[in-house]
């Protein structure tokens, strides 16, 4: 299994995100959805979502356990990207 991409980064609560990710496996791209807790501008932890019924549940946990730190790294910028939006809509309102 291997992360091809993520896609549609957003937020869903004040502390928490949601993306889909697109994987390869066996020559087949699946999707999944990976939800982002964090704290500030820093991702915490990631967890699995819904997802395509074809990968087991079990498998894209273990790589999103094995990958933590890579997934966060990678989801940084969007993080920062979509909390800086959320502030400057909220600033906006005032």
């Amino acid at each position: 299994m291997q992360l091809l991409r993520i896609e549609n980064f957003h937020l869903t609560d004040r502390n928490k995100a949601a993306g889909d990710a697109y994987f390869a496996c066996d020559g087949q791209e699946y999707r999944a959805e990976l939800i982002f807790y964090l704290q500030g501008y820093q991702c915490l932890s990631i967890r699995v979502g819904r997802h395509d019924p074809s990968l087991n549940t079990r498998d894209i946990e273990d790589y999103v356990e094995r990958h933590s730190r890579e997934l966060r790294q990678q989801v940084q910028p969007e993080v920062e990207r979509v909390k800086k939006e959320r502030e400057k809509m909220l600033n906006s309102l005032q």
